[in-house]
């Protein structure tokens, strides 16, 4: 197989905020596609966390993938200005509250963590205390550990902090609530963030021959809870259901247009209730959602689409999009005793945790939105202009993708080879019947090969359009649907990849894993090994 030009193949990178590129086993390899997006956006990492990445730079994303893909969004608007603080007076509750500050640290539960006394502390044999500062010679892996036990609470987070001086040889680390911090080898003064899963105390843990001093050791409970994003691990706050026999819930009611579609999203997590119901509550469209087994219940009202989307820890992105009745759109997440039942005597203890709220106006939910006082808007994914006339061979080749449509309620995008125009052209393009068309233009006549039914079109799909000698050839998922059929209008002038047609008409909107151009027309078996899910 000869590509010429490929991207992806889940080795993904960034360079230079505006060049894709991919590393296979030749190493790091550029590639000249034009990449903009004018604002901020954020995306699932490999590690099932949402984290921020700045303008211009290509989002690879991680969520319900392990290799990564191309994640290519239009422009939207978060509606709602307080997309994270649902202890704001912003969210009006009803028959709840809301814990949970990831600013508002507790007590200390140190005691002489400056070590200006030879005191509170059980010293192994290679520790001493003096001068102010505990000292570590290097004789043994003896660990310090403080006189009164430390107790912490499962499931609670706590932020530990240190200074390390002298440092000479060796590694630290703390333990504390069966959890250990990372390991540190170098001066300086150490902050981190754990959700402890045990009652163990403090102690340190060390390498042989570890030489240093440390100062400073602080333990406090943190009030905020772990949530799914990497930028605000401990984010998240906890709805609570008061103790009176009614509904709890929280709600923001915004402005919106008349008639107009629009889609809400939020993070949830299980938090002692399972059920919840997340609605327009101003149309009563509302879907119900048991966040313990991620299964859905009631759909009731007039719910346009639904969907529930996998994180890491046990959090689920949930999402409802339905049309307005009014120029009024309420954003309502409600505990629920049990499918479809929000009237219950609360224990005053149970409910759910939540992170980022998102209203937007669209068929589909998008990333999220962070906001803190007003709407923010997030700016188009744009990728085109890859290749060239001396990678890319006209006469014949195969075009091939690995791709996913963001929604399959109103699909868009285009994958095109160009001359750099709308004249001349082949493109793959989704179909809102949950199909995938393979089009052709020549001096700007048009012409479809076939469309081709797929079982969604959210799900990845691998597709190969093969050209040559007049003959067209399309593979999709391992199976041949369409076999050299004679057309003597294709283009003859291809010479551009990008991810929507020429002038910025109708662009690719969803995710990538692998596109390709190559450069010989590849055979029956290579395709069909080629687009095997």
């Amino acid at each position: 197989m000869a590509n010429t030009l490929k991207f992806g193949n889940g080795n993904w990178a960034t360079k230079d905020g505006s060049t894709l590129a991919y590393n296979d086993e030749s190493g790091f390899n550029p590639l000249p596609f034009d990449f903009t997006r004018a604002s901020s956006a954020t995306v699932v990492n490999k590690n099932g966390l949402i984290e921020t990445v700045a303008s211009g730079i290509p989002r690879i994303d991680f969520l319900g993938n392990t290799k990564g893909a191309l994640l290519l969004e239009p422009s939207r608007t978060n509606l709602i200005a307080q997309s994270q603080a649902f202890d704001n007076s912003y969210w009006t509750k009803s028959g709840a509250s809301i814990q949970g500050d990831a600013s508002t640290a507790g007590a200390e539960q140190v005691v002489n963590g400056n070590f200006a006394t030879d005191s509170d502390w059980t010293k192994g044999t290679s520790w001493t205390i003096s001068g102010g500062t505990a000292n570590c010679d290097g004789t043994s892996t003896s660990a310090l550990v403080p006189t009164v036990s430390l107790s912490p609470v499962v499931g609670k987070s706590y932020q530990i902090t240190y200074t390390i001086s002298n440092f000479s040889s060796g590694f630290l680390r703390f333990y504390f609530g069966g959890i250990f911090t990372s390991f540190k080898s170098a001066n300086g003064t150490y902050t981190e963030t754990i959700t402890v899963n045990a009652v163990d105390s403090l102690s340190t843990s060390i390498q042989p021959s570890t030489i240093l001093s440390i100062d400073n050791v602080s333990v406090k409970e943190v009030q905020g809870f772990a949530s799914p994003s990497a930028d605000s691990p401990l984010g998240a706050f906890k709805l609570v259901e008061g103790t009176n026999n009614g509904g709890h819930n929280i709600q923001r009611v915004e402005n919106v247009s008349n008639a107009t579609i629009y889609t809400s999203s939020v993070f949830v997590k299980y938090g002692g209730r399972e059920w919840i119901r997340f609605t327009d509550a101003q149309s009563s469209n509302r879907i119900h959602f048991n966040t313990l087994t991620g299964a859905f219940g009631a759909i009731t009202g007039t719910v346009i689409d639904y969907n529930s989307i996998a994180l890491s820890n046990g959090w689920y992105k949930l999402s409802i999009t339905t049309t307005s009745v009014a120029t009024a759109y309420a954003l309502r997440v409600s505990l629920a005793e049990a499918d479809n039942d929000v009237s219950y005597t609360g224990d005053g203890t149970s409910g759910v945790y939540i992170y980022g709220a998102q209203l937007e106006e669209g068929s589909y939910a998008t990333s999220i939105i962070n906001t803190s006082g007003s709407v923010v808007t997030r700016q188009a994914d744009v990728c085109n202009n890859g290749g060239n006339s001396e990678v890319i061979n006209s006469t014949e080749g195969v075009l091939y993708a690995d791709i996913a449509a963001l929604t399959k309620i109103n699909p868009s995008g285009n994958i095109t080879l160009t001359d750099g125009t709308g004249n001349n052209r082949i493109y793959i393009y989704y179909l809102i019947d949950n199909s995938i068309s393979v089009i052709y233009n020549v001096n700007s006549t048009g012409a479809s090969i076939n469309n081709f039914s797929l079982s969604n079109i959210t799900d990845q799909t691998k597709i190969a359009v093969r050209w040559g000698n007049s003959n067209v050839s399309i593979w999709i998922n391992g199976t041949s649907v369409l076999s050299n059929t004679t057309s003597n209008f294709l283009p003859n002038t291809l010479n551009v990849l990008s991810f929507e047609k020429p002038a910025g008409s109708v662009p690719f909107e969803g995710k990538t894993k692998d596109v390709r151009v190559y450069n010989t027309a590849l055979s029956d078996s290579e395709l069909a090994a080629l687009t095997t899910i």
